[in-house]
């Protein structure tokens, strides 16, 4: 089961020293667009470091912490 809408966030980080962004999110069609932008057609993740992923008890990724060198376009935090 999803986070309650209370307790959904999505947190973007940019750390100097690494030059890499830092998100964090449990909104879930902020995972669901997150997921679908940094993987290829080929189905290959395009992510510099998956840090985390978070499941439910049925398997549903709830949560995921992810690092990457670009960010993306804001329209897919705000559709």
């Amino acid at each position: 089961m999803y986070y309650p809408k209370e307790e959904q966030e999505t947190v973007i980080i940019y750390e100097s020293a690494t030059k890499l962004f830092d998100i964090y999110t449990t909104v879930p069609k902020h995972i669901k667009r997150l997921t679908e932008y940094y993987t290829d057609s080929l189905g290959n993740c395009q992510l510099e470091q998956f840090l985390e992923v978070e499941k439910d008890s049925e398997g549903i990724c709830i949560a995921i912490r992810i690092k990457a060198s670009k960010l993306p376009y804001v329209s897919i935090f705000n559709k």
